[in-house]
Protein backbone atom coordinates (compact mmCIF):
# COMPACT_ATOMS: atom_id res chain seq x y z
CA UNK A 1 0.00 0.00 0.00
CA UNK A 2 1.63 3.35 -1.09
CA UNK A 3 1.87 5.63 2.09
CA UNK A 4 -0.35 8.86 2.26
CA UNK A 5 0.87 11.97 0.42
CA UNK A 6 -0.79 15.60 1.62
CA UNK A 7 -3.74 16.99 -0.76
CA UNK A 8 -2.90 20.04 0.28
CA UNK A 9 -1.23 22.96 2.46
CA UNK A 10 -3.97 25.21 4.06
CA UNK A 11 -2.94 28.05 5.69
CA UNK A 12 -4.79 29.12 9.13
CA UNK A 13 -4.75 31.78 11.75
CA UNK A 14 -2.45 30.66 14.70
CA UNK A 15 -5.34 30.22 16.86
CA UNK A 16 -7.12 28.08 15.21
CA UNK A 17 -4.37 25.84 16.44
CA UNK A 18 -4.65 23.73 19.61
CA UNK A 19 -1.07 22.53 21.03
CA UNK A 20 -1.53 18.81 22.03
CA UNK A 21 -1.47 18.69 25.80
CA UNK A 22 -0.03 15.88 26.24
CA UNK A 23 3.21 16.80 24.18
CA UNK A 24 6.42 15.77 25.83
CA UNK A 25 8.76 17.53 23.47
CA UNK A 26 9.73 20.57 25.62
CA UNK A 27 10.76 24.20 23.90
CA UNK A 28 12.51 26.84 26.06
CA UNK A 29 12.46 31.31 24.76
CA UNK A 30 15.86 30.50 23.66
CA UNK A 31 15.34 27.86 20.98
CA UNK A 32 11.69 29.13 20.35
CA UNK A 33 13.68 32.17 18.87
CA UNK A 34 16.08 29.85 17.01
CA UNK A 35 13.26 29.04 15.54
CA UNK A 36 12.15 32.15 14.33
CA UNK A 37 15.11 32.76 13.21
CA UNK A 38 15.35 30.80 11.03
CA UNK A 39 11.67 30.79 9.39
CA UNK A 40 12.87 34.74 9.29
CA UNK A 41 16.07 33.60 6.70
CA UNK A 42 14.43 30.52 5.37
CA UNK A 43 11.38 31.21 5.02
CA UNK A 44 8.27 28.61 5.95
CA UNK A 45 9.73 25.40 4.60
CA UNK A 46 7.94 22.97 7.50
CA UNK A 47 4.22 23.23 7.57
CA UNK A 48 2.32 22.18 11.24
CA UNK A 49 0.67 19.27 11.18
CA UNK A 50 -2.73 18.87 12.40
CA UNK A 51 -5.26 16.42 13.11
CA UNK A 52 -8.74 16.60 11.95
CA UNK A 53 -9.68 18.70 15.09
CA UNK A 54 -7.16 20.94 15.08
CA UNK A 55 -4.84 19.14 17.19
CA UNK A 56 -1.12 20.07 16.56
CA UNK A 57 0.77 16.44 15.82
CA UNK A 58 4.37 18.21 15.16
CA UNK A 59 5.24 21.80 14.97
CA UNK A 60 4.46 23.23 18.61
CA UNK A 61 7.84 25.18 18.55
CA UNK A 62 6.89 26.24 15.18
CA UNK A 63 3.47 27.60 16.46
CA UNK A 64 5.49 29.20 19.44
CA UNK A 65 7.86 31.10 16.69
CA UNK A 66 4.84 32.04 14.50
CA UNK A 67 2.90 33.92 17.43
CA UNK A 68 6.76 35.41 18.18
CA UNK A 69 7.05 36.56 14.99
CA UNK A 70 3.08 38.16 15.06
CA UNK A 71 2.55 36.13 12.09
CA UNK A 72 -1.38 36.35 10.48
CA UNK A 73 -1.32 32.56 9.49
CA UNK A 74 1.21 29.44 9.28
CA UNK A 75 0.82 26.78 6.65
CA UNK A 76 -0.65 23.50 7.58
CA UNK A 77 -1.33 19.95 6.59
CA UNK A 78 -4.01 17.87 8.03
CA UNK A 79 -3.51 14.45 8.91
CA UNK A 80 -7.29 13.62 9.18
CA UNK A 81 -6.37 10.14 8.49
CA UNK A 82 -4.31 8.97 11.24
CA UNK A 83 -6.56 6.79 14.22
CA UNK A 84 -6.11 8.39 17.80
CA UNK A 85 -3.29 5.73 18.85
CA UNK A 86 -1.40 6.78 15.75
CA UNK A 87 -1.51 10.50 16.36
CA UNK A 88 0.14 10.22 20.00
CA UNK A 89 2.53 7.45 18.80
CA UNK A 90 3.57 10.09 16.23
CA UNK A 91 3.73 13.04 18.41
CA UNK A 92 6.22 11.31 19.83
CA UNK A 93 8.08 9.72 16.72
CA UNK A 94 8.21 13.17 14.72
CA UNK A 95 11.09 14.22 17.60
CA UNK A 96 12.70 10.68 18.26
CA UNK A 97 13.07 9.67 14.61
CA UNK A 98 15.10 12.94 13.61
CA UNK A 99 17.05 12.46 17.24
CA UNK A 100 18.34 8.98 16.22
CA UNK A 101 20.17 10.11 12.88
CA UNK A 102 23.88 10.98 13.28
CA UNK A 103 26.91 13.59 11.66
CA UNK A 104 29.30 13.08 9.34
CA UNK A 105 31.34 15.41 11.25
CA UNK A 106 34.36 15.78 9.16
CA UNK A 107 31.81 17.19 6.27
CA UNK A 108 29.66 19.05 8.91
CA UNK A 109 32.97 20.89 9.50
CA UNK A 110 33.50 21.49 6.06
CA UNK A 111 30.51 23.20 5.28
CA UNK A 112 30.46 24.67 8.37
CA UNK A 113 33.63 26.36 7.48
CA UNK A 114 32.56 27.53 4.15
CA UNK A 115 29.55 29.32 5.13
CA UNK A 116 31.84 30.83 7.76
CA UNK A 117 34.09 32.10 5.39
CA UNK A 118 30.89 33.53 3.61
CA UNK A 119 30.02 35.55 6.51
CA UNK A 120 26.89 33.69 7.03
CA UNK A 121 25.92 33.98 10.73
CA UNK A 122 26.20 30.06 11.96
CA UNK A 123 23.75 30.59 14.97
CA UNK A 124 21.46 30.10 12.13
CA UNK A 125 22.12 27.07 11.81
CA UNK A 126 21.30 25.92 15.40
CA UNK A 127 24.08 25.10 16.94
CA UNK A 128 25.18 26.83 20.12
CA UNK A 129 28.78 28.34 20.24
CA UNK A 130 30.27 26.02 22.68
CA UNK A 131 29.03 23.14 19.54
CA UNK A 132 30.85 24.94 16.96
CA UNK A 133 34.05 25.99 19.42
CA UNK A 134 34.47 21.88 18.89
CA UNK A 135 33.46 21.09 15.79
CA UNK A 136 35.41 23.93 13.79
CA UNK A 137 38.88 23.21 15.21
CA UNK A 138 41.07 23.97 11.79
CA UNK A 139 41.00 21.78 9.49
CA UNK A 140 44.38 20.67 7.85
CA UNK A 141 45.63 19.59 4.45
CA UNK A 142 47.13 16.94 5.70
CA UNK A 143 46.58 14.23 9.33
CA UNK A 144 48.94 14.60 11.67
CA UNK A 145 49.68 11.89 13.35
CA UNK A 146 49.26 12.11 17.61
CA UNK A 147 52.71 13.37 18.01
CA UNK A 148 53.68 15.46 16.10
CA UNK A 149 50.06 17.60 16.82
CA UNK A 150 50.91 17.60 20.32
CA UNK A 151 47.85 15.38 20.95
CA UNK A 152 47.55 13.35 24.11
CA UNK A 153 46.13 9.60 23.73
CA UNK A 154 44.60 9.94 27.48
CA UNK A 155 42.06 12.90 26.22
CA UNK A 156 40.57 10.14 23.61
CA UNK A 157 36.87 8.89 24.93
CA UNK A 158 34.24 6.69 24.24
CA UNK A 159 30.89 7.81 23.56
CA UNK A 160 28.20 7.47 25.53
CA UNK A 161 26.25 4.34 25.79
CA UNK A 162 22.73 4.49 24.94
CA UNK A 163 21.68 2.05 27.99
CA UNK A 164 24.62 2.24 30.70
CA UNK A 165 25.51 -0.10 33.13
CA UNK A 166 25.86 2.53 35.93
CA UNK A 167 22.58 3.50 38.09
CA UNK A 168 21.52 6.47 40.54
CA UNK A 169 23.60 5.77 43.73
CA UNK A 170 26.34 4.09 42.42
CA UNK A 171 29.58 4.11 43.88
CA UNK A 172 32.66 2.76 41.94
CA UNK A 173 35.71 2.28 43.63
CA UNK A 174 38.71 2.92 40.75
CA UNK A 175 41.90 1.77 42.77
CA UNK A 176 42.59 4.74 44.93
CA UNK A 177 39.62 6.95 43.78
CA UNK A 178 36.42 6.98 44.25
CA UNK A 179 33.39 7.90 41.84
CA UNK A 180 29.42 8.59 42.45
CA UNK A 181 26.47 8.38 40.15
CA UNK A 182 24.71 11.17 42.01
CA UNK A 183 23.95 14.82 42.71
CA UNK A 184 26.42 17.01 43.80
CA UNK A 185 24.10 19.49 45.44
CA UNK A 186 23.28 16.43 47.91
CA UNK A 187 25.10 16.64 51.17
CA UNK A 188 24.53 13.10 51.86
CA UNK A 189 26.17 12.22 48.28
CA UNK A 190 29.11 14.13 49.20
CA UNK A 191 29.70 12.92 52.34
CA UNK A 192 29.27 9.47 50.99
CA UNK A 193 31.79 10.25 48.10
CA UNK A 194 34.45 11.55 50.68
CA UNK A 195 33.60 8.98 53.25
CA UNK A 196 34.86 11.25 56.07
CA UNK A 197 38.17 13.10 54.29
CA UNK A 198 38.75 16.56 53.55
CA UNK A 199 40.12 17.75 49.57
CA UNK A 200 43.03 20.21 49.39
CA UNK A 201 41.88 21.51 46.38
CA UNK A 202 38.69 21.28 44.08
CA UNK A 203 38.83 21.57 40.61
CA UNK A 204 35.89 22.02 38.04
CA UNK A 205 34.70 22.53 35.11
CA UNK A 206 30.37 23.47 35.83
CA UNK A 207 27.88 23.93 32.71
CA UNK A 208 28.90 27.78 31.43
CA UNK A 209 25.79 29.70 32.59
CA UNK A 210 22.22 28.16 31.35
CA UNK A 211 23.98 27.52 28.00
CA UNK A 212 24.46 23.49 27.64
CA UNK A 213 21.40 21.43 27.27
CA UNK A 214 22.59 17.53 27.92
CA UNK A 215 21.74 14.11 28.80
CA UNK A 216 20.34 15.27 32.47
CA UNK A 217 17.74 17.70 30.91
CA UNK A 218 19.86 21.18 30.76
CA UNK A 219 20.69 23.72 33.88
CA UNK A 220 17.20 26.00 34.02
CA UNK A 221 18.99 28.14 37.36
CA UNK A 222 22.42 28.18 36.96
CA UNK A 223 22.73 30.14 40.14
CA UNK A 224 20.95 27.69 41.98
CA UNK A 225 22.96 25.15 40.98
CA UNK A 226 26.26 26.55 41.77
CA UNK A 227 24.96 27.62 45.33
CA UNK A 228 24.10 24.23 45.84
CA UNK A 229 27.39 22.67 44.65
CA UNK A 230 29.36 25.35 46.54
CA UNK A 231 27.66 25.77 49.80
CA UNK A 232 29.42 22.86 52.15
CA UNK A 233 32.62 22.34 49.62
CA UNK A 234 34.54 19.20 51.76
CA UNK A 235 37.68 21.15 52.00
CA UNK A 236 40.35 21.26 54.28
CA UNK A 237 41.32 24.98 56.36
CA UNK A 238 44.15 25.51 53.90
CA UNK A 239 42.01 23.97 50.23
CA UNK A 240 41.93 25.83 47.22
CA UNK A 241 39.01 26.21 44.83
CA UNK A 242 39.58 26.73 40.86
CA UNK A 243 36.71 26.61 38.81
CA UNK A 244 37.17 27.06 34.92
CA UNK A 245 34.25 29.01 33.32
CA UNK A 246 34.25 29.91 29.42
CA UNK A 247 32.30 33.01 27.97
CA UNK A 248 28.87 32.63 26.00
CA UNK A 249 27.29 35.02 24.06
CA UNK A 250 23.64 36.04 23.46
CA UNK A 251 22.21 38.98 21.61
CA UNK A 252 25.67 39.94 20.60
CA UNK A 253 27.14 40.57 24.12
CA UNK A 254 29.21 38.57 26.29
CA UNK A 255 27.58 37.87 29.31
CA UNK A 256 28.77 38.08 32.94
CA UNK A 257 26.69 35.47 34.30
CA UNK A 258 28.98 34.70 36.92
CA UNK A 259 28.41 37.67 38.38
CA UNK A 260 25.88 36.65 41.06
CA UNK A 261 27.65 33.35 41.60
CA UNK A 262 31.04 35.22 42.42
CA UNK A 263 29.24 37.68 45.10
CA UNK A 264 27.18 35.09 46.88
CA UNK A 265 30.89 33.07 46.85
CA UNK A 266 31.94 36.20 48.98
CA UNK A 267 29.07 36.03 51.02
CA UNK A 268 30.21 32.26 52.07
CA UNK A 269 33.49 33.67 53.22
CA UNK A 270 35.56 32.43 49.96
CA UNK A 271 38.07 35.18 48.91
CA UNK A 272 38.40 36.01 45.08
CA UNK A 273 41.40 35.04 45.47
CA UNK A 274 43.39 34.71 41.80
CA UNK A 275 41.79 35.10 38.51
CA UNK A 276 43.82 33.01 35.69
CA UNK A 277 43.59 32.80 31.72
CA UNK A 278 43.55 29.46 29.68
CA UNK A 279 45.82 29.96 26.72
CA UNK A 280 44.23 27.21 24.58
CA UNK A 281 46.34 27.77 21.89
CA UNK A 282 45.75 29.01 17.99
CA UNK A 283 42.31 30.53 17.70
CA UNK A 284 39.65 28.74 15.86
CA UNK A 285 39.46 30.28 12.27
CA UNK A 286 36.22 32.31 10.51
CA UNK A 287 35.27 35.91 11.64
CA UNK A 288 32.99 35.03 14.90
CA UNK A 289 30.71 37.30 13.83
CA UNK A 290 33.43 40.24 14.28
CA UNK A 291 35.02 39.17 17.34
CA UNK A 292 38.80 38.10 17.26
CA UNK A 293 38.28 34.11 17.46
CA UNK A 294 38.11 32.12 20.52
CA UNK A 295 41.49 30.66 22.26
CA UNK A 296 40.86 31.73 25.75
CA UNK A 297 38.70 30.84 28.92
CA UNK A 298 38.72 31.62 32.73
CA UNK A 299 39.89 30.12 35.96
CA UNK A 300 38.85 31.68 39.34
CA UNK A 301 40.43 30.99 42.35
CA UNK A 302 39.03 31.24 45.64
CA UNK A 303 40.20 30.44 49.05
CA UNK A 304 40.08 31.28 52.81
CA UNK A 305 43.97 31.13 53.16
CA UNK A 306 46.36 31.38 50.89
CA UNK A 307 48.36 28.30 49.90
CA UNK A 308 51.53 28.76 48.13
CA UNK A 309 51.42 27.11 44.86
CA UNK A 310 54.36 24.39 44.17
CA UNK A 311 57.38 24.80 41.92
CA UNK A 312 56.61 22.93 38.59
CA UNK A 313 57.77 24.75 35.93
CA UNK A 314 61.04 24.40 34.67
CA UNK A 315 63.25 27.52 34.49
CA UNK A 316 65.22 28.34 30.76
CA UNK A 317 68.15 29.10 32.95
CA UNK A 318 68.23 26.56 35.63
CA UNK A 319 71.93 25.67 36.85
CA UNK A 320 72.82 28.98 35.41
CA UNK A 321 75.28 31.21 37.77
CA UNK A 322 74.55 34.94 38.24
CA UNK A 323 77.04 37.32 37.63
CA UNK A 324 77.97 39.63 40.23
CA UNK A 325 77.08 42.42 38.22
CA UNK A 326 73.76 43.44 35.50
CA UNK A 327 71.84 45.12 38.49
CA UNK A 328 70.06 48.86 37.79
CA UNK A 329 72.80 51.42 36.54
CA UNK A 330 73.01 54.20 38.86
CA UNK A 331 73.58 57.52 38.15
CA UNK A 332 77.75 57.85 38.21
CA UNK A 333 77.46 55.01 35.64
CA UNK A 334 77.98 51.98 38.08
CA UNK A 335 76.09 49.03 37.38
CA UNK A 336 74.97 47.29 40.86
CA UNK A 337 75.11 43.99 41.59
CA UNK A 338 72.17 40.67 41.84
CA UNK A 339 70.56 40.02 45.14
CA UNK A 340 71.17 36.51 43.71
CA UNK A 341 74.69 37.17 42.58
CA UNK A 342 77.37 34.20 42.16
CA UNK A 343 74.00 31.25 43.04
CA UNK A 344 72.61 28.98 40.46
CA UNK A 345 69.47 29.98 38.95
CA UNK A 346 66.62 27.83 40.37
CA UNK A 347 65.48 24.56 38.78
CA UNK A 348 61.79 25.25 38.79
CA UNK A 349 59.46 28.33 39.24
CA UNK A 350 55.78 28.57 39.88
CA UNK A 351 53.50 28.43 37.37
CA UNK A 352 52.23 32.23 35.36
CA UNK A 353 48.62 32.97 35.83
CA UNK A 354 48.93 32.63 32.00
CA UNK A 355 47.99 28.57 31.78
CA UNK A 356 49.36 27.43 28.02
CA UNK A 357 47.96 23.81 27.33
CA UNK A 358 46.39 23.65 24.21
CA UNK A 359 42.64 22.17 23.54
CA UNK A 360 42.45 19.18 21.85
CA UNK A 361 40.34 18.82 18.84
CA UNK A 362 37.17 18.50 18.33
CA UNK A 363 35.30 15.70 20.22
CA UNK A 364 32.19 15.82 18.20
CA UNK A 365 28.33 17.43 19.47
CA UNK A 366 27.03 14.09 19.62
CA UNK A 367 29.06 14.19 23.39
CA UNK A 368 27.12 17.08 24.52
CA UNK A 369 28.39 17.22 28.06
CA UNK A 370 30.32 20.08 29.69
CA UNK A 371 33.84 20.03 30.96
CA UNK A 372 35.56 18.59 28.40
CA UNK A 373 39.11 19.73 28.86
CA UNK A 374 42.87 18.36 28.19
CA UNK A 375 43.96 15.68 31.02
CA UNK A 376 46.76 18.25 31.31
CA UNK A 377 44.49 21.10 32.61
CA UNK A 378 43.19 19.37 35.82
CA UNK A 379 46.57 17.80 36.17
CA UNK A 380 48.46 21.15 35.83
CA UNK A 381 46.27 22.73 38.44
CA UNK A 382 46.53 19.43 41.06
CA UNK A 383 50.45 19.87 40.97
CA UNK A 384 50.61 23.57 41.18
CA UNK A 385 48.15 23.40 44.26
CA UNK A 386 48.38 20.04 46.01
CA UNK A 387 51.16 17.62 47.34
CA UNK A 388 51.28 13.63 46.18
CA UNK A 389 48.33 11.50 47.98
CA UNK A 390 46.14 14.14 48.51
CA UNK A 391 42.62 14.30 47.87
CA UNK A 392 41.39 16.40 45.42
CA UNK A 393 37.42 17.05 44.80
CA UNK A 394 35.70 16.73 41.18
CA UNK A 395 31.98 17.85 41.46
CA UNK A 396 31.06 17.95 37.99
CA UNK A 397 32.98 15.01 37.18
CA UNK A 398 31.70 14.76 33.38
CA UNK A 399 33.67 11.74 31.24
CA UNK A 400 36.02 11.51 34.15
CA UNK A 401 39.22 13.59 32.84
CA UNK A 402 40.13 14.88 36.04
CA UNK A 403 40.09 11.01 37.78
CA UNK A 404 42.74 10.39 34.89
CA UNK A 405 44.26 13.78 35.98
CA UNK A 406 44.52 12.25 39.72
CA UNK A 407 46.28 8.76 38.99
CA UNK A 408 48.83 10.87 36.64
CA UNK A 409 49.41 13.45 39.59
CA UNK A 410 49.55 10.58 42.20
CA UNK A 411 46.38 12.51 43.72
CA UNK A 412 43.36 10.66 44.97
CA UNK A 413 40.75 11.89 43.27
CA UNK A 414 36.70 12.51 44.89
CA UNK A 415 34.36 12.54 42.10
CA UNK A 416 30.62 13.05 41.56
CA UNK A 417 28.62 12.72 38.49
CA UNK A 418 25.01 13.33 37.72
CA UNK A 419 24.47 11.65 34.35
CA UNK A 420 24.96 7.58 34.28
CA UNK A 421 25.92 7.33 30.74
CA UNK A 422 29.04 9.39 31.65
CA UNK A 423 29.93 7.73 35.05
CA UNK A 424 30.14 5.34 32.07
CA UNK A 425 32.07 6.70 30.08
CA UNK A 426 34.82 7.57 32.76
CA UNK A 427 34.84 4.04 33.75
CA UNK A 428 35.33 2.50 30.54
CA UNK A 429 38.02 5.45 29.36
CA UNK A 430 39.73 4.18 32.94
CA UNK A 431 39.51 1.08 32.06
CA UNK A 432 41.42 1.33 28.95
CA UNK A 433 44.19 3.35 30.34
CA UNK A 434 45.02 1.53 33.29
CA UNK A 435 43.42 -1.99 32.63
CA UNK A 436 45.97 -2.97 35.46
CA UNK A 437 44.07 -0.75 37.89
CA UNK A 438 40.13 -2.26 39.58
CA UNK A 439 36.76 -0.72 38.94
CA UNK A 440 34.58 -2.45 41.86
CA UNK A 441 31.06 -1.28 42.53
CA UNK A 442 31.29 -0.41 46.70
CA UNK A 443 28.86 -2.70 48.80
CA UNK A 444 28.73 -5.45 46.05
CA UNK A 445 32.41 -5.89 45.48
CA UNK A 446 31.51 -6.75 42.02
CA UNK A 447 33.71 -5.68 39.04
CA UNK A 448 31.92 -3.31 36.44
CA UNK A 449 32.00 -6.56 34.27
CA UNK A 450 30.19 -8.30 36.56
CA UNK A 451 27.61 -5.61 37.38
CA UNK A 452 26.77 -5.08 33.53
CA UNK A 453 26.36 -8.75 33.29
CA UNK A 454 24.12 -9.18 36.65
CA UNK A 455 22.18 -5.89 35.22
CA UNK A 456 21.93 -7.19 31.49
CA UNK A 457 23.66 -4.67 29.87
CA UNK A 458 26.36 -5.07 27.34
CA UNK A 459 29.48 -2.92 27.06
CA UNK A 460 30.28 -0.97 24.41
CA UNK A 461 33.30 -2.08 22.82
CA UNK A 462 36.23 0.47 22.83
Amino acid sequence: MPPRLPDAVEHWPPDRLKPYARNARTHDDDQVAQIAASIVEFGWTNPILVDAEGSIVAGHGRLLAARKLGLDTVPVVVLDYLTPAQRRAYVIADNKLALNAGWNEEVLAAELHALNGAGFDLALTGFSEAELDALMAPLDDEAEDAESAGEDADDDMPAPPREPVSRNGDLWKIGEHRLLCGDSMDASSVARVMNGERAALVFTSPPYGNQRDYTTGGVGDWDALMRGVFTALPVTEAGQVLVNLGLIHRDNEWQPYWRAWLDWMREQGWRRFGLYVWDQGPGLPGDWNGRLAPAFELVFHFNRKARKPNKIVPCKWAGHVNDAHGGIRHKDGHVGEWTHAGQGVQEMRIPDNVIRITRHKARGIETEHPAVFPVALPEFVMRAYSDEHDIVYEPFAGSGTSIVAAQRADRRARAIELAPEYVDVALRRWRKLFPDQPVILDGEGQTFEAVARARGVAIPDD
